[in-house]
This record gives structure tokens, sequence and C-alpha cells, in this order.
């Protein structure tokens, strides 16, 4: 620019071209050209490039020559101060700034600087100003993108790298530095492997090639630390990039000490409870909403025939060798328990174990439950305590043995005293009248002759006693497999006269129950005693005729005699069929009274029981029922 208010053109000849107008060349691009006499603080020369710029034209710059500072944002004015720092020294200069446009907008200008130096003393600034925001714009966006991969990266917790297929680290984030005490220089030269000792390097090779194989995989290994210090679990994780189409490896390595610690902690509380829970004599299982089994102690293994408690695992009842039935009532419990969460204590059940053998169990199954009150599956504990119900079993007959033995005292105390005194008051009222000195001798014969009639009746009843008392006690003698048929033989054969005479007919269907296992002079007892009643009490009126059947139920086998004779009125006499010296008919009929009873006694004595169903004029059924084993 030259004197003020003047302007400077510079012509270029071109041959055939004429004359170019410089200066109309330099206001029609976007950049803004000036020259600024600094001693007289006014534009030479100024472009209307700079009024693209800043929005102002070039009238308002040199009006306002410090128009220019003026602009400037604030926070950015002492880059421009600098820069003339610069030029009063003589040094070009170049300075990035803000500026705040005409119309409002923050714009980013580069101004390139040059001093005009004389006697020392800066005279002027020739420049050129170009709009840079665009630029400026991307560069502050890539520049907070990189800070913000950079933060993200280093605030992972963990190791965060990139390495090529040679193995060559190319970045890395700041806590891989800080963890293995290596240097950013000293990683640069590091190969993943030299942060491996030992068996873990081939490991870890292997999990790099497989990366650069499949394009991804996981391992765990112990990183090793500057100096041999004590090295770290890590899990690390990496994928497979392409960089300049050359496969690189991009991983994070996770540090797993707390974790590794819990799952020590962890295995040590399970091992100590899998001790105290195979400690523990009572039989543990627990199981999910579907009751399916979870785990188990080692007794409930053993009584399910597994070889250890983790087998039980995913298990139902109906897999184990439980009977269909147990499985089933097992099942109803666990829903019930579930469904309800309310515990069930002390149900007592059977189960079938593996070896064949059913016991006898006492159960508590309780619901698990979350912190929230949900049910998420079922704890139990089972005692077996079949010992205990058979010695129950076995105090029960025995208190039932002692009952019926009372009764029977009782019944002994009224023979005693009604059977037994009869005859003894007789024979001390003969021995009386013995004692008369004056008795005569045929009087005396005819008293001794009544006193050995009554000594006879005493003794009858005496051993009728002893029949009863011996036929409670079995006492040592065995229990034989017999067969039925063949025994009924041998009481017929023994009532072959008796049959004769009355014509009797003996029946007889065998073949579902055609042996017994009890005492065999017990069992010919009965039976003899059963068929002979039903002779002896025969209908007048009609052909004896007796049948004698066997079957199997619910554990027993039954013998039942019928016959069609005279039978007994149950409304008047149940309560004493069986009763010693009882007889339900009058008239001529031979007998004491003491048939059933020694029956009933019998029956009794191994175990079974015996039952009466009879009507008066039709006959009677006797069934007897004994232990099948």
């Amino acid at each position: 620019m030259g004197e003020k208010g003047m302007k400077q053109e510079y012509a270029i000849n071109e041959p055939g071209r004429g004359t170019w107008d410089l200066s109309g060349l330099l206001d029609n691009i976007n950049v803004g050209f000036f020259s600024r006499d600094t001693l007289n603080n006014r534009y030479t020369n100024i472009s209307r490039g700079c009024q693209h710029i800043y929005g102002y034209n070039t009238d308002d710059f040199r009006q306002n020559p410090s128009l220019y500072f003026e602009v400037v944002h604030p926070a950015d004015r002492d880059i421009l101060e600098r820069q003339s720092r610069d030029l009063e020294q003589g040094k070009k200069s170049i300075a990035e700034y803000r500026i705040l446009h005409k119309d409002g907008s923050v714009r980013w200008v580069e101004l390139r600087a040059i001093p005009v130096i004389r006697d020392g003393k800066l005279i002027q600034v020739d420049g050129a100003i170009n709009d840079i925001t665009e630029r400026k714009v991307s560069e502050i966006k890539l520049s907070n993108a990189n800070a913000f991969f950079e933060n993200m990266i280093n605030a992972l917790p963990g190791v965060f790298y990139v390495f090529d297929s040679h193995g060559r680290y190319k970045y890395w984030n700041k806590e891989l530095e800080t963890l293995t005490g290596y240097t950013a220089d000293e990683i640069g030269g590091l190969h993943p492997l030299d942060l491996f000792k030992g068996e873990e390097k081939a490991l870890i090779m292997r999990s790099i090639q497989q990366v650069i194989d499949k394009g991804q995989a996981s391992v765990e290994g112990h990183l090793i630390r500057k100096g041999n210090k004590t090295p770290i679990p890590f899990y690390f994780s990496g994928r497979r990039i392409f960089i300049d189409d050359e496969p690189h490896i991009v991983g994070m390595g996770i540090d797993i000490t707390e974790k590794r610690e819990v799952e020590n902690a962890i295995q040590k509380s399970q091992q100590m409870l899998s001790h105290i829970l195979n400690s523990i004599p009572q039989a543990i299982f627990w199981k999910d909403t579907n009751c399916i089994y979870m785990g188990c102690n080692s007794v409930f293994a053993r009584r399910a025939g597994l070889n250890n408690p983790d087998e039980i695992i995913g298990r139902t009842d109906f897999g184990l060798p439980w009977l269909q039935e147990e499985s089933e009532k097992y099942r109803a419990d666990d829903q019930e328990v579930m469904k309800r969460a309310v515990a069930k204590f002390h149900l007592i059940e059977t189960q079938q174990q593996a070896n064949g053998n059913q016991i006898w169990s006492d159960t508590t199954k309780i619901p698990l439950k979350t912190s929230d009150d949900e049910v998420y599956g079922l704890l139990g504990i089972y005692d077996d305590i079949t010992q205990r119900i058979l010695e129950e079993e076995r105090l029960q007959k025995t208190n039932e043995d002692l009952i019926r033995k009372n009764i029977g005292l009782r019944q002994f105390s009224y023979i005693v005293s009604h059977n037994l005194r009869s005859p003894i008051s007789k024979l001390l009222g003969l021995a009386s009248l013995l004692q008369d000195d004056a008795a005569d001798p045929a009087l005396t014969k005819e008293l001794i002759s009544y006193i050995k009639s009554e000594v006879s009746d005493l003794d009858t009843v005496v051993r009728d006693l002893n029949t009863i008392v011996g036929a409670q006690d079995p006492g040592s003698m065995p229990l034989e497999e017999i067969c039925i048929e063949e025994e009924l033989k041998l009481v017929v054969r023994s009532l072959d006269t008796d049959i004769f005479q009355c014509d009797a007919s003996v029946q007889a269907d065998l073949n579902e129950a055609p042996v017994v296992k009890t005492v065999r002079a017990y069992f010919y007892s009965i039976l003899f005693n059963l068929i002979s009643n039903a002779i002896k009490y025969r209908h007048p009126q009609r052909r004896p005729a007796i049948s004698v059947n066997s079957r199997k139920e619910h554990g027993f086998i039954c013998i039942s005699v019928a016959d069609n004779g005279l039978g007994i009125d149950l409304s008047k006499h149940r309560n004493k069929v069986f009763g010693l010296y009882n007889r339900f008919h009058r008239g001529s009929i031979p007998g004491k009274g003491i048939g059933l009873n020694l029956v009933k006694t019998q029956v009794e004595t191994l175990g079974g029981r015996i039952e009466l169903d009879s009507t008066p004029e039709e006959g009677s059924r006797f069934t007897v029922f004994l232990p099948a084993s």
C-alpha cells in the first residue's frame, strides 16, 4: 500500500495478454493481505480478503487500526501479544488464534507476519491472514477424540495393548507400565512372551496364534513384573484387527487376584462344608424348584447307589432306586413345601435302598428362600429310623402279648377261683367226713370213690391249663415251610373215623397259597381243632360239608375253614367265642370249651390273628391269618 489515500497497483505484462491488475487478483481470494505502518499506526495496504475473514470492510480497519486486536478472542490475546514481541525482535512469526467475527461467530485464523526493521526498530509488518476454522475444528475434534480415547484406555480396569504379528508393541496404556514396572521405552522393545515365564510361555504363544488364526481367544496367565517380583494372575482376551493390511492383536488383561482369592476362599469353604456334610450321619440333599437334585452328602449318595455326591446333580427321584409310589410321594411333599413356603417336619416314610433293602426314615423338608422371601429350592434331611421302628414294633408286640397274657391271667384267675375251687371244696368236705372215727366202712369206701372222682376232675382241669399255658410259649420250636395240603391230609387221616361216621365231605382249594412258613405242631393243632369242631357242631338235618381254602393277602397267608353246621349267634356270643370253657350249644355234644381258645392262643403266638363269620343254623367260617414269612 502506498501513500495515504492512494492505491498502489502492480502490472504484469504478458505477451498477447495485456496488463494484469495484481491487487484485483488478491482481493478475490479468501486470504487477507496487509501492510501496517507500525510507526504511524496505519495500514498502508489491506486486501478485501480481510473483509471476508473478519466481516469488517477495509475502511473499518483504516479508521480503527487497532480493530485487528480488539476482535481477538479475549482468551487468545496473549498469543497475539507474544507474536508482537517476536516481531519487534525481528523474528518472522506464525500464530493461530480465535477472532470474533462481525456476525458474532467465532473463527480460527492463522497469521503469518514478516517484520521490517530499520535501524533496529520495527517500522512495518507485512502479513497474510487465513481462515483456518474448518481445519482447526477438525483438529480440535480429533484432539478431543484422541484425548477421550487416551483417557478411556487409561481408565480401563486393567492393561490394554496392541501388538503386531511379530510381537512388537504398537500401543499400550499406562497401566501396563505401572503393573509391570517397565518404562515406555522398555515396553517398546519387549515381546509379549517376555512378560511370562515357564510353561505359561507356550500357553500364551498358543493363545496368540489362535487369535491370528481364528480371530479371538482368551487365556489366564501370570504377568511377570520387572525385578522378578511376585507375578500377578491375569485374564487376557484378544481379538484380531488389520492395520495397513497387517494383522494385529488388540487385547485386554484383567487382574484376577481378588477373583482367585475369592475362588480359593469359596473352594476352602466348599471343602469345609463338604467335610461337615459328609461327617453328618443323616442323609442330606437339596433340590431346585423343579424337584431336580442340585447336591447331596455322601450318606445320601450311598443310599441312592451313587459313587460320589456329584452324580446326584441333575437327577430326579424317579431316576433313583426308590419305589414308584415313594418317588411320587416325595415329589408331592416337595411341591407342597415349596408352594406354601412352609417346612414339613418328621415325615415318617419308607425308602427302597440301592441294595434292595427298605428302610424307614424320619424326614424334614425346608424351603430355601432368597432375601426377598422368594423360594428357589428345598433342603431335606432324614434319619434312618428302621431300628427304632422295628424296636417300637417289637415293643408294641410285646405290649400286646402282655395285654393278652394279662387277660389270660384274669381268665386263669377265674378258672382257678371257679373250676378249681369247686372240686377242692368237695375234697375238703369229703376229707372231713373221713376224719370221723365212727364212719361206717362202707361209707368210707364210698367217700374214697368220690374223692377219686373229684381228684380226676381236678387233674383234667390242671392238664387243660397246662395245654393253654404251653400254647402261649413256642420256645425254640423252628419255623418250617409247610405244604398245607400234606398237613390237611394228616388231619383228615386222624379224624377219618369221625368223618366216616357222619358222612362228612372235606374239600380244599389251596392253589393260590400252597405253602406257609410257621411252627408245624401249632399249624397241625390249629387245623385239627377247626375241622374237629366243624364235625362236632354239625347240623343234624344235613350232611356235613367242610371246605378249606388258602390265599395271600397283604403279607399274610390266609387259611379259611368253613362248614354248614349249627353256627353261632355272634350278636350274643361274639366276645366269648374264643374264651376258655365257653360253650354255646346245649345237648349231648361232647367238649370242654377249650379248643377255640387254644386255636386263638396258638395263632396269636405265631404272630397272626383269627376271624369268625357265623350265622345260626347256616354255618361258620373261621379265617386264620399267618405271617407270609
